[in-house]
């Protein structure tokens, strides 16, 4: 008895670091640890994003979905993005949590339903069920006037200030102050936005956790980036 739930207590472990680092097609939890420590710079879009994770993974497992396919982060990280993005643009309330419950049960079964249409034919899904569910959501959104804008990120450093205390400040201006090439600060940048985190710093995480996984995905991701910017 101890033995299986040991096996479900790691497969659900696995689903919640896969959920990250899927986003990267990897499975490697060194670099999911990193991506959700990005997302947590936002501290409350972190939280939102963690809160999907766990919501859409328990209940695929409650419903019966396939168990490889959790423990694979494929039911998570859509509702992931779905949730960032919500938690970026949203105020953390009452009304905002039963939104994102709402959003992220919402982005599993498109998820599953594309999986069924689009997986037969061997095509993957990719993040399209975090089209279809962040869009969904904010045009839901408009006619629930509890939601409220968030203010975050108009007063940058006071909350970069509240997050990591002088340190953080002092590392995001030096990091502003080094004569970096456009090229390579967008580069980093790109990098966090996929997260939307908008920051030098999350960029540069991320793509340390890129060169850690695999050298190769990070030069694919230069490749990629500088293709789009000549």
């Amino acid at each position: 008895m101890n033995i299986k739930s040991d096996i479900q207590l790691t497969s659900f472990t696995d689903s919640i670091s896969n959920s990250y680092s899927l986003v990267f097609f990897s499975k490697s939890r060194v670099f999911a640890v990193l991506i959700l420590l990005v997302t947590f710079f936002d501290f409350y879009a972190g939280l939102s994003g963690l809160i999907a994770v766990l919501v859409s993974n328990l209940a695929a497992y409650a419903i019966g979905f396939n168990q490889s396919n959790i423990r694979s982060g494929f039911y998570g990280f859509n509702s992931l993005l779905v949730a960032l993005g919500l938690g970026i643009f949203y105020e953390f309330t009452g009304e905002f949590v039963l939104i994102l419950l709402f959003a992220s049960l919402f982005t599993l079964l498109i998820s599953v339903m594309l999986e069924g249409v689009i997986g037969k034919y061997g095509l993957p899904y990719l993040s399209i069920p975090f089209l279809f569910g962040i869009w969904m959501v904010f045009l839901a959104a408009r006619e629930y006037t509890s939601l409220e804008i968030s203010s975050r990120g108009v007063y940058e450093l006071n909350e970069m200030y509240a997050l990591g205390g002088k340190l953080l400040v002092d590392m995001h201006e030096w990091l502003y102050s080094l004569p970096l090439p456009e090229v390579i600060v967008l580069y980093f940048r790109a990098l966090g936005a996929i997260f939307f985190q908008y920051h030098l710093l999350p960029g540069i995480i991320i793509a340390i956790g890129l060169l850690i996984w695999s050298r190769q995905a990070f030069l694919l991701s230069v490749l990629g980036f500088t293709s789009a910017w000549v």
